[in-house]
């Protein structure tokens, strides 16, 4: 009797089980870029072992399933994995994008080229890191990446620096064309919209020959998402506010097919922002608002072996130039890079929105148009057309009241790039091609650099070999460049003003300027988790116009820099060694590189400081030697369970003088960060739920000549001679916190961040920012960035 008992309650117990695992996990997989649906997916529910296909539509379904906590991963062979974890005790529906691991037009993926996305030193802003950068400009987007810090001028202008190189030496591409703005300092920022972006890639390193022999620093890839070849309309709003200057930014998409023919298809996007004056954590930063409105339109048409894509972008700003940079006269300069702090009057300003002089007004317009024509399973040959143009105005401050600018610099940029692309064989594919590029400066009003035109060509070729485990790549490039009609702008004489002579004709004559650049890649898969991979590069950079015959007062960094003449090229031989390791929970990717360049040009501070009309200003001065840079960067994450994620990064740098047998001067320092991620089940509304902290802990930049020609006091009042204006600031820590979570109401998608940024309010300087000579940099920054599906 007891035995039928226990078998009966037995019975009786699995039946109630059992009745429970009739729940059901099911979804819509879709393609990120295109918002076309992906059949073949892999949909796997971790801890049961259970894996299904998506089908024709993108769909999958889990059924009779037991209520409890899962991980859902979703993986496609030619795209990004995502990995979603929620608590099961209804039925559950999980909806995936997935994004695409390589463009497949391979338009501005440095495909064949030495150097391909796989291999090297890379990092990707994509996704959720990507969403949380919404809002900022491209340089500080690009700081979430490892191994790029900025150079800064106040709190609205960052440009990229990789592995301590950046300007020139940084080649960004928008939209697979090179970026030729105004690249003549560290207050000339990428004129970029980041909402253009479907994902930002950094490839470190002399890595890639298509595009050019002087990214010595390394490439950035602004990539849209690709064109939407079908009828439906879809789009995206996003939303974007900033406590700290007060800043609003609103941008939009739509796209589409024009119809069911899937050979068509459009996009419309656009962006407005405004902010006013930033906040030290002790004072306001007067005059230092940014305004902006940007737009793009693309459109393509394709069948299955030709194409033809047309892009449009326009970028708009105005930028405040802080007030307490641009100072009356030598004493109050000398007073205030002593003190470290602005005049009273200048620090008790109050909030506004309102730009005054100086400030300064950027636009460029870009446009491009590409064909190409493909054998299938064979080659593909491109042609790509471009024209850029540029104009940049400066307002100083005036006695009297006038509209026009003080300085207004036109740069005129066209291009053409021919690529031919084989990949018949599976263990061979390459490319080769031609580019060309002319140019036009036109200089108004104040002399800073004279008007020119350029002629530049390139031919290249790159090949990959595949061997079972190994890989190996290769790529040669031949560059001539022609700089001619090189002449001061007497169109307006303001010798009486700045102390230059401006007279017609050519007095600097040519620069021409030719050389080779080779890359070479060899990479080990040791097993599916480990790879390895080893990078020497060859590149050569010529001098910037900038670099050789600047003479005055570079407005928005507020200092008189000069060129030398006599500046002749400079030559990079690089090597890099990179290590990724993919298991379980680590994930690890740990590069060294080290890089001799000789003729290594840089900005070098001399004495005394210069008044001008326009103020006192610290002097610098373009000057030469032979460097050595060598550094690592790491990083280093682990999953201590499904919920809970850990991650620590660092990037070290040593940058040596070698003629002067010192360290250079303006390198960034070294950084440090540890973040902590905690992922929350899914609730019934609220999804994808995540909360992080990062600290970040920037060291004291000690490695600086340990003298120089600067004259300056020290706190006691005694003359001391130094290499800067001010010394490296303290090291300083940052604390940031931020929380997504998603939610779907109906058939719309709303995705939602908040942040804080410097949490703690902490009063710091970096020694990369231009202004650290005379403000704080900013205080606490609370945000929020909301973004609908549509």
């Amino acid at each position: 009797m007891r035995s039928l008992l226990l078998i009966l309650l037995i019975f009786s117990f699995s039946s109630r089980v059992t009745g429970q695992c009739i729940l059901r996990v099911s979804g819509v997989v879709k393609d990120a870029d295109t918002r076309t649906v992906l059949q073949g997916a892999t949909v796997t529910i971790t801890e049961l072992k259970l894996t299904v296909q998506t089908d024709s539509s993108g769909n999958y379904v889990f059924s009779g399933v037991c209520p409890g906590d899962y991980s859902l991963l979703i993986t496609h062979a030619d795209c990004q994995a995502m990995a979603f974890h929620f608590h099961l005790k209804e039925d559950y529906i999980q909806n995936a994008q997935l994004s695409h691991t390589e463009n497949v037009l391979k338009e501005v993926v440095v495909v064949g080229a030495a150097g391909i996305r796989n291999e090297g030193m890379t990092g990707e802003l994509r996704g959720k890191d990507l969403a949380s950068t919404r809002g900022l400009s491209l340089g500080e987007s690009l700081q979430r990446i490892t191994g790029v810090s900025v150079l800064q001028t106040g709190n609205n202008i960052y440009k990229p620096v990789i592995q301590g190189l950046h300007s020139s030496r940084v080649l960004i591409l928008n939209n697979g064309i090179r970026q030729e703005g105004q690249q003549w300092g560290s207050e000339h920022a990428p004129e970029i919209d980041p909402y253009v972006a479907n994902r930002i890639t950094v490839i470190k390193g002399a890595s890639s020959v298509r595009y050019g022999g002087d990214a010595i620093g390394g490439v950035v890839l602004v990539e849209p998402r690709l064109l939407q070849y079908n009828p439906e309309l879809n789009g995206e709003l996003n939303l974007a506010a900033f406590s700290n200057n007060r800043q609003g930014v609103l941008s939009a998409m739509f796209e589409g097919g024009l119809n069911k023919s899937g050979q068509n298809a459009w996009r419309l996007q656009g962006t407005v922002k405004r902010g006013g004056n930033a906040r030290t954590p002790a004072y306001w930063l007067q005059n230092s608002g940014v305004e902006e409105f940007n737009m793009s339109a693309a459109a393509g048409w394709k069948k299955k072996d030709k194409g033809l894509e047309l892009f449009y972008s326009l970028f708009n700003t105005r930028l405040g130039i802080f007030t307490g940079s641009h100072i009356g006269n030598l004493t109050d300069l000398e007073n205030i890079i002593r003190n470290g702090e602005p005049p009273v009057y200048i620090r008790d300003a109050a909030f506004s929105y309102q730009l005054d002089r100086p400030y300064q007004a950027v636009q460029h317009q870009l446009f491009k148009v590409r064909a190409f024509a493909e054998e299938a399973g064979k080659s593909r040959l491109s042609l790509t057309l471009s024209t850029q143009y540029n104009i940049r105005k400066e307002f100083d401050i005036t006695r009297t009241e006038r509209d026009n600018p003080q300085l207004e610099l036109n740069l005129f940029t066209t291009m053409a790039d021919l690529v031919w692309e084989h990949f018949r064989h599976k263990k061979i594919r390459g490319s080769m091609g031609f580019n060309t590029m002319y140019q036009r400066n036109d200089i108004n009003y104040r002399y800073f650099v004279p008007n020119y035109s350029s002629l530049d060509m390139g031919i290249w070729a790159a090949e990959r070999l595949q061997l079972d485990k190994w890989q190996f790549e290769m790529g040669l490039r031949y560059d001539y460049r022609n700089r001619y009609g090189i002449t001061d702008n007497d169109k307006v004489p303001f010798d009486r003003l700045m102390g230059n002579a401006l007279v017609s004709g050519e007095p600097y004559g040519n620069r021409i300027f030719s050389g080779l650049s080779g890359t070479g890649v060899a990479a080990f898969q040791v097993n599916s988790y480990l790879r390895a991979s080893m990078t020497f590069a060859s590149a050569w950079r010529s001098p910037q116009v900038n670099e050789l015959f600047s003479n005055g007062l570079h407005h928005g960094a507020a200092r008189i820099e000069k060129g030398d003449p006599a500046i002749s090229t400079e030559r990079a031989y690089s090597v890099l060694a990179n290590l990724v390791f993919n298991k379980e929970k680590w994930d690890v990717e740990a590069g060294i590189y080290n890089k001799e360049i000789s003729d290594f040009i840089y900005l070098k501070p001399v004495y005394p400081a210069l008044l001008t009309i326009r103020g006192a200003f610290p002097a610098f001065l373009y000057a030469q030697t032979d460097a050595a840079l060598s550094g690592a960067d790491v990083s280093v994450g682990y999953a201590v369970n499904r919920h809970l994620k850990t991650k620590v990064k660092t990037s070290l740098l040593r940058a040596y003088d070698k003629s002067a047998k010192t360290w250079l001067i303006q390198m960034p320092a070294d950084r440090y960060e540890s973040e902590i991620e905690y992922l929350f089940v899914d609730g019934k509304k609220f999804k994808n739920q995540s909360l992080r902290a990062s600290f970040q802990y920037i060291t004291q930049q000690k490695r600086v000549p340990p003298t120089g020609n600067i004259k300056v006091k020290d706190a006691n009042g005694v003359e001391v001679m130094q290499s800067d204006y001010m010394m490296p600031p303290p090291a300083y820590s940052l604390v940031n916190l931020e929380y997504f979570t998603s939610l779907e109401i109906q058939a719309t998608r709303i995705e939602c961040i908040l942040g804080v940024n410097n949490l703690l309010n902490t009063s710091y300087r970096d020694y990369m920012n231009a202004f650290r000579y005379f403000a704080l940099d900013r205080g606490r920054n609370l945000s929020i960035k909301v973004k609908i599906l549509l």
